[in-house]
């Protein structure tokens, strides 16, 4: 067979593809815009599955209008226009599952896409209100919460029928007192097992804000509502944040809360129908805002907050069920606090924020953790496209492998732009499948398993000898030239679609294409009784790192049949009449050489 031929232009080609690297970080690209009518960034959400969405206000003919741009195989899709709205939040499941609530005309509405292929459902109403909030449980039950006058309410999206059902109880615990509005605006969070936790601010009795939390079960509300704000002399408490474990039991709630002057971010892990008591959560040294918390299914995360006075963000990391106190990261700015946490389920995250200093242009930046431990501040944002506008949204998403979408709002009048920024791990280490033993075709069909990477697709290239021979989207190729008997190395490389490229490990490939040489010779008297030999010969003459001779068979065309060495002599006696010796050599990879024989066996000789 021919040998592998080094071609110059499949080493051209192989010199276009990356190199292996490791994660990376990708800055910002425009999701929509630059558009004057781009309005707000409303909400950012993935699924385990790293399937998700993100949601954002525009007008169209002077309206608001609510759109989503679903993010599927690792890249946002063009946006799809969902109607007249605003302030939209969005929540993702997996396999494309996602439900959209909004605020339109003093009604709060809601929307499900039920899986990838299925179309968005009309929008249907949940009640008058605003301010809503949702959450989905891996499992695809949704809870969205929403202000509706004084009160804060509650809509159930079931995961069979994908049908609202808004509970008929507020969950505030005084319905004439204000709830959910500014900063009491309400957030939930949904178990794996579909049980809901909604928490809220609410003015007291004592004429401090009170934080609530109150869980919910189907369409009921549970009858004991927990106050975890901190007693007098301690003030008032708001901005409640909130994410729960696979588990039902157990969860964390944030919130900013009134002490000796200034504020703290409290952190109140839930334990069943109680609260463990409040962990102080931000650094200690400077009153602190905008508490956001988020939670892998195990209930590990990441609190991130801003400091107020210098608009620092801090970082406080939940591990064993214990948050550590806060630790500054980034620098002093001077731009209004945006902040977001990520963290996924393999105990990876990523916090990002809003930055300037005097006289720079507000731009994003984010820090990873890796195993809970912080990374390198890196900028996501790109100065070319203008100022980012923190008051406009700013929201971080991660899969469950620790990749993480970050998107904001970025430009100013016509420039404006929804902007997305990512943290993409390459594809994870995979193997080859392809037996190491001597195969006997020169184009052998090389197998593998799929390289993990849940924002495919991933493009694979086959090497052989270091040297490209082929590339595909599937897990199998057979090279198109043929390869030279002997051994060989081979791997494949998995590449994403932003050119991260992770190689499986090498494997021995051994290649036996050639027929093994077989030489015979009969000697001896052609009489019934009398004995006849047969000399073998065999051997893989024409390569020497071949497989070896596995077997030689001699069938003597009598019904009988003999195993022989590479090198020997064997004999055997024929009754008179014609036969067919057939002597066959097979190698280590099964080439298989036949040489034939027509004998004539006269009668034996009388004495």
């Amino acid at each position: 067979m021919a040998s592998l031929r080094l071609l110059t232009a499949a080493l051209a080609v192989a010199a276009l593809w990356p190199a292996v690297a490791g994660a990376a970080f990708f800055p910002g690209d425009p999701v929509d815009g630059p558009s004057v009518d781009v309005e707000a960034l409303g909400d950012l959400d993935l699924a385990r599955d790293g399937t998700g969405a993100l949601a954002y206000v525009k007008r169209e003919g002077g309206v608001e209008q609510v759109f989503v741009a679903r993010f599927v195989a690792g890249a946002f899709q063009p946006a799809e226009r969902l109607g007249p709205g605003a302030d939209p939040v969005v929540a993702a499941a997996g396999s494309g599952r996602l439900a959209v609530v909004y605020a339109s005309a003093g009604t709060v509405l809601g929307t499900v896409r039920s899986a990838a292929d299925q179309p968005w459902s009309p929008s249907v109403a949940l009640g008058a209100g605003a301010d809503p909030a949702v959450d989905m449980s891996i499992n695809g039950t949704a809870y969205a919460s929403f202000t509706s006058g004084t009160d804060v309410l509650v809509s159930r999206l079931d995961r069979r029928t994908n049908a609202w059902a808004t509970l008929a109880q507020p969950a505030d615990v005084e319905p004439a007192r204000a709830a959910g509005t500014g900063a009491r605006r309400s957030r939930v969070a949904v178990s794996a097992d579909g049980v809901g936790l909604v928490v809220w601010g609410e003015d007291g009795a004592d004429g401090r804000t009170h934080v609530w939390a109150r869980k919910a079960f189907g369409v009921n509300l549970s009858s004991r509502p927990q106050d975890l704000t901190s007693p007098a002399p301690a003030g008032s408490a708001d901005s409640p944040d909130v994410d729960v474990e696979d588990d039902s039991s157990f969860g964390w709630v944030t919130f900013r809360q009134a002490v000796g002057g200034g504020t703290q971010i409290l952190a109140r892990r839930q334990r069943g129908t109680e609260f463990d008591p409040p962990a102080v959560v931000d650094a200690g040294d400077e009153s602190a805002e905008l508490p956001r918390v988020d939670l892998n299914g195990r209930g590990e995360g990441l609190a991130a907050m801003s400091a107020v006075t210098s608009r620092q963000p801090m970082v406080a990391v939940l591990r064993n069920d214990v948050f550590g106190r806060g630790a500054r990261i980034g620098a002093p700015g001077v731009v209004a606090p945006a902040i977001a946490s990520a963290f996924a389920e393999n105990n990876d995250g990523l916090v990002a924020w809003a930055q300037a200093a005097a006289g720079e242009l507000p731009g994003v930046r984010v820090r990873p953790y890796e195993d809970y431990q912080p990374g390198p501040e890196v900028g996501l944002s790109r100065p070319e496209l203008g100022a980012v506008d923190p008051a406009r949204g700013l929201d971080a998403a991660t899969d469950r492998a620790g990749s993480v979408v970050v998107a904001w709002v970025q430009g100013e009048g016509a420039a404006r732009r929804i902007v997305a920024g990512l943290f993409d791990r390459p594809p994870r280490a995979f193997a080859g499948y392809t037996t190491q033993r001597y195969g006997r075709r020169s184009r052998p069909g090389l197998r593998w398993a799929g390289a993990f990477d849940l924002w495919g697709p991933l493009t694979y290239r086959v090497e052989v000898d270091g040297v490209a021979v082929g590339q595909t989207t599937g897990t199998g190729l057979v090279p198109t030239t043929p390869i030279a008997d002997g051994v060989h190395t081979w791997r494949v490389v998995a590449v994403d679609r932003r050119g991260q490229a992770t190689a499986s490990r090498r494997r021995l490939l051994r290649i036996d294409a050639t027929d093994p040489g077989l030489a015979v010779r009969l000697a001896g008297v052609r009489r019934a009784g009398r004995t006849v030999r047969l000399f073998v010969r065999a051997a893989d003459v024409q390569n020497p790192r071949a497989s070896g001779i596995e077997r030689v068979r001699i069938a003597w065309g009598d019904g009988t049949t003999s195993l022989a060495r590479q090198r020997d002599a064997v004999a055997h006696r024929y009754p008179r009449g014609r036969f067919r010796l057939r002597a066959s050599a097979t190698d280590g990879a099964g080439n298989t050489t036949v040489v034939t024989r027509s004998l004539r066996i006269a009668k034996r000789k009388r004495k």
